[in-house]
């Protein structure tokens, strides 16, 4: 089972993505730097966030910068080699020096959570910027909706040790809700 494409993800399951990404939105605060990530479920994240104040958007997300290019923020768009199947950006560290960077909060896609290993993504080149980011974020949000839940995919991002929260739709089934009071990530379920 390999990577669905962006335009097809861009189109499924609109209504708990849309749900997901405004309850992202109350996270971030006034003056925040924060990080969205590329994927269809984090951009609905810059939807909802337009009525916010001086927040410093890094991304490398193309439909991102797309939808808040109008906007007053300051947005930073990471460099490195497009991906035009993901209308995102791949960086490697000598093309963008992520040490520069303090992220209050990141918002990061997930192809697959699971509790044994976490973190999970089809693409390397997407990893290695997903791993960057949450090494330099004061707190990591997952935004992914509930299909993603049980699957383990190719390459790990993180163990959820280094998750704080990951935000998902109502749709979750209840054994996987009872199963997250047992670990220190917050689940958090957005109505949809």
């Amino acid at each position: 089972l390999g990577e669905p494409a962006m335009e097809t993800r861009m189109a499924s399951k609109l209504l708990q993505k849309d749900s997901i990404g405004k309850k992202c939105s109350e996270f971030i605060e006034d003056g925040e730097c924060i990080f969205i990530d590329s994927g269809s479920t984090t951009y609905h994240i810059a939807r909802h966030i337009t009525n916010k104040k001086n927040l410093t958007i890094i991304t490398n997300s193309i439909p991102v910068v797309n939808e808040l290019i109008n906007s007053d923020f300051e947005i930073i768009i990471i460099g490195g080699k497009v991906r035009q199947s993901e209308r995102s950006v791949v960086t490697y560290d000598y093309l963008f020096n992520f040490s520069e960077l303090n992220i209050q909060k990141s918002f990061i896609c997930a192809s697959g959570i699971t509790i044994e290993n976490g973190i999970t993504d089809f693409n390397m080149q997407e990893a290695v910027t997903r791993k960057t980011i949450i090494e330099r974020s004061r707190e990591v949000f997952i935004a992914a909706d509930s299909s993603k839940f049980g699957r383990d995919v190719t390459i790990n991002i993180a163990p959820l040790d280094k998750v704080n929260y990951i935000i998902t739709d109502s749709y979750l089934d209840k054994n996987l809700v009872n199963n997250f009071k047992k670990i220190k990530t917050n689940l958090i379920l957005s109505e949809v």
